[in-house]
């Protein structure tokens, strides 16, 4: 398969999350510049889903842990005991959030019961994505796949298509989109389009390759295999999150021979015209809103599932949490 190049999304998760600093932890007598590396990365990955109103797992904490390997006993015993316990972290027995927040654990138990009753849900829509031409891997992405779905969220799923295709897939989504939030439930979103023509995401921050690690494959297993390892850099920021959080490559194509069908059509001049013309179309209309603005051609290596002041907010109140464990 030819090099994944990132494109391009149109609507966001509407998961609430909180750019509010969080009341600073007590730390006791202890000093936060005594905490050992492993205990600091526990805390980092923490307070970024603490953003999101969702204390982890220990499991959890092991695969999205932040900028270090360690097995999973390892951080067992720094959840466990130390200073990092004792001061920073509070549990309800199965997930641990930062100290203090202890009002999420509910909230993450009814999001995980909203999450397995959407499944099925994504899944048909995975299944629906999946036969549409040129598609050639669907993952499921956002707070669903997160396991942190809420009222309001949308199912967000990221879509690998042929090479000169990506533009008239995305306008085609746009346009089940559109008709799913007037005439359906109003939860279909595929909000990531990745084009299999060259390179790899420009963009390497945590937030990507959060993005990136917790997405899960339900149409096109080797295709998603490929996206990751095109993507190896994500390994800086969460070097534990190896492979898809769940291999459920669950989804195939109902009607094989029609989407065949469609793609020979398709691959004519007139198919190729209407590629053009809403790339085209597309790129002269982000180039001229304040989000990105002027970053995007047809070669461009951006691209987003929520767009980058997003991320900017997202990256600021993490480092906000953060200053709780700061040198001093």
């Amino acid at each position: 398969m030819a090099p994944v190049r990132p494109v391009l999304a149109h609507c966001t998760d509407q998961t609430v999350a909180s750019f509010e600093p969080v009341r600073s932890p007590s730390v006791g007598h202890g000093r936060a510049s005594t905490l050992h590396s492993l205990e600091r990365a526990i805390y980092s990955t923490l307070a970024y889903r603490d953003i999101f109103q969702f204390p982890l797992t220990a499991s959890e904490i092991h695969r999205y842990l932040h900028g270090r390997t360690a097995s999973q006993d390892e951080v067992a015993v720094r959840i466990a005991t130390g200073l990092l316990r004792r001061n920073y972290l509070d549990s309800d027995g199965l997930y641990f959030a930062l100290r203090g927040r202890g009002d999420l654990f509910p909230i993450r138990h009814a999001r995980t019961k909203m999450s397995a009753q959407q499944r099925p849900t994504a899944l048909r829509m995975a299944r629906f994505l999946a036969n549409l031409p040129n598609v050639r891997m669907v993952a499921l992405t956002g707070s669903l796949a997160a396991g942190n779905f809420s009222a309001g969220a949308d199912i967000d799923f990221l879509l690998l298509t042929d090479a000169g295709t990506m533009w008239r897939t995305r306008a085609l989504c746009r346009v089940f989109a559109l008709a799913n939030k007037n005439f359906g439930n109003g939860l279909f979103c595929p909000n990531m389009f990745l084009s299999a023509a060259q390179g790899k995401l420009n963009r390497q921050s945590l937030y990507d390759a959060q993005e990136l690690c917790q997405m899960i494959p339900l149409y096109g297993l080797a295709q998603y295999e490929a996206v990751r390892r095109m993507n190896a850099w994500t390994n800086i920021h969460l070097p534990n999150a190896e492979g898809a959080p769940e291999n459920t490559d669950a989804c195939v194509p109902f009607a094989p021979g029609l989407k065949r069908l469609a793609e020979g059509v398709l691959d004519s001049p007139l198919g190729r015209s209407i590629e053009s013309f809403e790339a085209r179309r597309k790129i002269h209309r982000f180039n001229n809103t304040g989000r990105l603005k002027g970053a995007w051609t047809r070669s461009t290596l951006e691209s987003h599932s929520l767009w980058d002041d997003m991320r900017l907010r997202i990256e600021a109140a993490w480092k906000v949490r953060m200053e709780a464990i700061a040198e001093r």
